[in-house]
């Protein structure tokens, strides 16, 4: 496994790197990735032969220990999730909000232009964002004409996951039988399982920043300075995903600070790997933006979140928030009741609380304390932490470690503790501290994705814990909660592992009365990925496919542009329109359809009729997307316009 990890983080240094290298050179496409890839190959051969050879490996002794390994039941069930996520993966396209908003349209913008560019938008996410899921994702896309494969980049991390909370739980004093329970029952936290089929770009930060550490304390360890360069790498990556990872490196530093000697041992080649790490961090989109806007990171509220906060009210709402959204139930606007009084009923209260002097310091926060699920439902990881399910096992476990010592009145002595890796365990605690103080978005428990397995360590490494997790109670606990996951992967809305479009609509004909019934249609029949596929299916087929370029004038997040784009990939672009721009842009850049939002329309010239008579167009057709039953989307119309 760790010979997995370390060659993940090579590669990915190489996707990432070659991405803004290329970009630089003004070639990214594959006359230019083919070159990087041929010169990686060779380096490769190179070294295998100067390395000492190893004895092949052995099919029927991988097998035996892969069946040896995954026979107990929450390997077992791990491994089912494995298989499902892989499943789903393939069975569907991968529909993500951010990334079909953002992401996926900005790979597409660059590959074109055969370099990052700042793209022409109304979206700043698009340019202000980090870049370490897109690289990983450009050659993929490039090659193959498609975004089917992107979901491997999450699946391929998951499988690395518990190997590596294992190691790093270890590394921290955490027993041995009390690191394996909770590598696979944290490996099936909701945030971590349910991204392994998606292209979000939240879990796979996890693997980088565990990758670091534990490789740090490896350096401590074994004198290794290829260890500590490789941790420098891969804590690199994960700043260089999100914005919002960049408290972790301070975490790095903290584990490989013992080890900054080694350093001294190779200067040539560390700093090769510093301006590697560079390269693979933060510091290019940072610079980036620096030189757009003139600050490294330029608020937008639709973006990753507000980072102006007061530190102490930041700490004090997240504190109140991060639970709130851990212990949401999953797939609860199947249940009608809940939905309808207790969902909407608590946005309400929400508001009304934000309007008082009482809730006027968390004005700053994105929607404060809203049930995010409902602008997302039906959807996987939309908006997810660990779950209720973990979240529950840890407040059983606490419990269960009072009781204990309160019947037996004896207190377990705490292991003797290097000061080192006690201060370590604290660390991450912190910079939760840092975190909440300056984020305030809506998804906050999907953003702290890469924080949670370096915060239990602290509570976990109690001598206590190798009692609690001996009894079968305790740990048919955990599978049930193991299990549960399974079932919700089963069972995820835009990717659901049974025939739901064939049943459903069946069962709905035969009981028009059933409110059950009825909810699961609306979660498994409209849900918002079902408007994004619609969305691009009307554009497919009204669009003319010989236009090369299309224009767009739209709000933020309203046309799925991937999936309009994909099938046509290398023949058609698509330039967004401004309500700034003139109509002499129009003519310049040979535009001659325009997709146009009938919000964009309203909040700028204020009618349809207005903006054709300024842009000299003929409506050529329209299409309305109405509102899901049970659900708080608000309906809106596309036209698509001619221009004359």
């Amino acid at each position: 496994m760790l010979t997995l990890v370390r060659l993940w983080i090579l590669l990915s240094c190489l996707l990432v790197g070659a991405g803004w290298a290329l970009s630089a050179l003004h070639q990214l496409n594959r006359a230019g990735y083919g070159i990087v890839f041929a010169t990686a190959g060779i380096l490769l051969a190179v070294w295998r032969r100067k390395s000492l050879r190893r004895p092949p490996l052995q099919p029927a002794r991988l097998f035996h220990s892969f069946r040896r390994r995954f026979r107990r039941p929450a390997a077992g069930c791990f491994l089912l999730l494995a298989i499902l996520a892989l499943v789903a993966g393939g069975l569907y396209t991968p529909l993500n909000y951010d990334a079909n908003a953002y992401r996926l349209p900005r790979i597409l913008h660059w590959l074109a232009a055969g370099q990052w560019h700042w793209i022409h938008t109304c979206d700043l996410r698009m340019n202000i964002a980090a870049c370490g899921m897109e690289w990983l994702s450009a050659p993929l896309i490039l090659f193959t004409h498609t975004d089917r494969f992107l979901f491997l980049i999450n699946w391929v991390s998951f499988l690395m996951l518990p190997g590596l909370l294992f190691s790093v739980f270890t590394r921290l004093q955490v027993r041995p039988r009390v690191a394996w329970w909770w590598m696979w029952i944290l490996a099936s936290g909701w945030c971590f399982a349910l991204q392994a089929s998606s292209i979000a770009n939240d879990s796979f930060a996890a693997v980088y920043i565990l990758a670091a550490v534990d490789l740090a304390l490896r350096a401590r360890e074994k004198k290794s300075v290829s260890d500590l360069w490789l941790s420098l790498l891969a804590a690199a990556l994960c700043t260089g995903t999100k914005q919002t990872n960049l408290p972790l490196a301070l975490l790095w530093i903290i584990a490989a600070w013992p080890s900054f000697p080694l350093f001294r041992t190779r200067p040539l080649r560390s700093v090769l790997v510093l301006l590697a790490g560079l390269l693979a961090s933060l510091a290019p989109i940072s610079l980036l933006n620096h030189a757009h806007t003139g600050t490294w990171l330029p608020l937008d509220i639709n973006g990753i979140g507000q980072l102006r906060l007061d530190p102490f009210w930041g700490i004090l709402g997240n504190a109140f928030y991060i639970p709130a959204q851990n212990l949401l139930p999953p797939l609860y606007d199947l249940i009608p009741p809940f939905y309808t009084y207790w969902a909407i009923s608590w946005n309400e209260m929400m508001r009304q609380f934000l309007a008082t002097s009482w809730g006027a310091p968390f004005a700053s926060f994105q929607n404060f304390g809203f049930m995010s699920s409902v602008y997302y439902p039906g959807t996987s990881e939309g908006n997810v932490g660990l779950g209720a399910g973990i979240c529950l096992l840890i407040f059983i476990s606490f419990l269960a470690l009072h009781q204990r010592r309160q019947s037996t009145g004896f207190k377990h002595p705490r292991p003797p503790s290097d000061p080192f890796l006690r201060g370590l365990r604290l660390a991450p605690w912190g910079l939760l501290f840092i975190f909440m103080a300056k984020v305030g978005s809506i998804e906050i428990a999907r953003l702290l994705t890469p924080y949670y397995a370096f915060l239990l360590p602290a509570w976990l490494v109690r001598t206590e814990h190798r009692a609690l997790v001996r009894p079968r109670a305790w740990q048919r606990c955990g599978l049930l909660v193991m299990a549960f996951t399974v079932v919700l992967m089963a069972t995820l809305g835009d990717r659901p592992l049974f025939p739901a479009k064939t049943l459903l609509p069946q069962l709905r004909e035969q009981f028009p009365d059933s409110k059950l019934i009825s909810a699961l249609c609306s979660h498994y029949l409209e849900s918002p990925y079902q408007m994004m596929e619609a969305r691009s299916r009307y554009l497919q087929q009204r669009l003319p496919p010989g236009e090369t370029v299309i224009g767009y004038f739209t709000s933020v997040c309203e046309v799925d542009e991937a999936g309009v784009l994909l099938p046509y990939y290398g023949q058609r672009r698509i330039e967004y329109l401004l309500p700034e721009d003139p109509p002499e842009r129009l003519r310049s850049l040979n535009i001659r359809y325009v997709v146009v939002s009938e919000t964009a329309v309203r909040r700028t010239v204020g009618s349809l009729e207005h903006w054709l008579a300024k842009y000299h167009g003929t409506l050529m057709g329209q299409h309305a997307f109405p509102r899901p039953s049970n659900r708080t989307f608000t309906p809106y119309t596309l036209y698509l316009v001619r221009l004359n």
